[in-house]
């Protein structure tokens, strides 16, 4: 049990006259308040730095992997395009005789009796 005549005080034992006076009139800041926040500021920027040094790469990549993906199907739908060129004049090789003839006449230089063969040949870009 508490002895009554024992009192608690929380009130500072030893006061400095000059540190009172500066916080009354604000004209000391305290060092350590302004040396703390400064710290937090140079932590923050560390932390940011250090997070775009292990993603900046990555993200680097990442764009390398868009243009490289961005090419292949520029790729892929020329070759579609081929395909369907292709599959269209192998339909008209199997049913076209017309076609077929002068497919065969163009390519292997044949012609018919009495007739004339005039070839332009044209600069490919």
């Amino acid at each position: 049990m508490r002895d009554p005549e024992i009192q608690d005080r929380f009130e500072r034992p030893f006061r400095i006259d000059g540190e009172n006076a500066s916080a009354r009139n604000g004209k000391r800041p305290n060092i350590w308040r302004s040396l703390s926040r400064l710290a937090e500021v140079v932590i923050y920027v560390l932390l940011i730095l250090v997070v775009y040094k292990l993603f900046g790469p990555e993200l680097d990549r990442q764009e390398e992997l868009k243009a490289e993906l961005k090419q292949l199907n520029r790729i892929e739908s020329e070759k579609q395009a081929k395909v369907v060129r292709l599959r269209q004049e192998h339909r008209l090789l199997k049913t076209d005789k017309e076609y077929l003839e002068t497919v065969a006449r163009d390519r292997l230089n044949l012609q018919r009796e009495g007739e004339f063969i005039m070839r332009i040949e044209r600069e490919e870009d």
